[in-house]
């Protein structure tokens, strides 16, 4: 059941794919698949329509381990700093943006999100569904780095202050690749490119603090991914 829920919220957010098979050793390092990963990092309980939840923080990844040092690959980077902001409604409807930048701010990175809580109610635990899409552009020999997300989740609030999640989805990568000709001296393409689509499971586990309740907040997540290793993601936010 969970399963089905999961592949039919994905769907809305994806479109029609298309993977090429060139017969060529991947030119990618899938570290960038591991940055691009999204997360307003808060649980899975509605916000309301009072403030917007402002934040900044920043994203750790082990790096790719399995990375074959033969061949060639441009290596993604294993830590960047995030914008955030999350906006409640007076429906049990969530949104929020992520932004940072890439390659010495010569690339970005934008995301975005929309959570409906399915059941929240005093001292018991909150369910939702979050579907997320997270891109980059402006990256040198990379024209197309998305990655599209659903995740079905559960929080629950503890001593007043804490706020535990849990969540299980599933999400898409896809990866245009096509470089350029580093002999060229006018940066022209190598004159190929590999289309990348991998599809993969994931699990979250986020602690969320209130410090001065309800404004200051600090929040850290992992994100575990199957076969790849696990990420952290911290935020420090703000409510208006």
């Amino acid at each position: 059941m969970i399963r089905k829920m999961m592949s039919g919220a994905l769907a809305l957010v994806t479109m029609p794919l298309w993977a090429g098979t060139p017969d060529r050793p991947a030119y990618y390092d899938e570290g960038w698949l591991k940055i691009n990963q999204y997360s307003p990092v808060e649980g899975f309980e509605s916000h309301g329509s009072y403030g917007w939840h402002l934040g900044v923080g920043v994203i750790q990844t082990e790096g790719n381990r399995d990375a074959d040092p033969e061949l060639p690959s441009r290596s993604a980077p294993t830590q960047i700093p995030r914008l955030f902001m999350t906006r409640g409604t007076s429906w049990p409807l969530d949104f929020g943006f992520s932004f940072a930048r890439l390659d010495e701010n010569k690339g970005r990175q934008f995301g975005a999100h929309l959570q409906w809580t399915l059941f929240e109610g005093f001292q018991q635990p909150a369910v939702a569904i979050r579907i997320s899409r997270m891109e980059a552009d402006g990256l040198s020999g990379l024209e197309k780095l998305q990655t599209d997300s659903a995740i079905l989740g559960l929080s629950y609030g503890f001593l007043r202050y804490f706020n535990f999640a849990l969540g299980i989805g599933q999400q898409r990568h896809q990866l245009d690749i096509r470089p350029l000709d580093e002999d060229n001296a006018f940066g022209l393409s190598a004159g190929w490119r590999e289309q990348i689509e991998k599809t993969e499971s994931l699990w979250t586990l986020c602690l969320k603090a209130n410090l001065f309740s309800p404004f200051f907040s600090l929040g850290i997540e992992r994100v575990y991914t199957h076969p790849r290793q696990a990420l952290t993601l911290a935020k420090l936010s703000y409510m208006l």
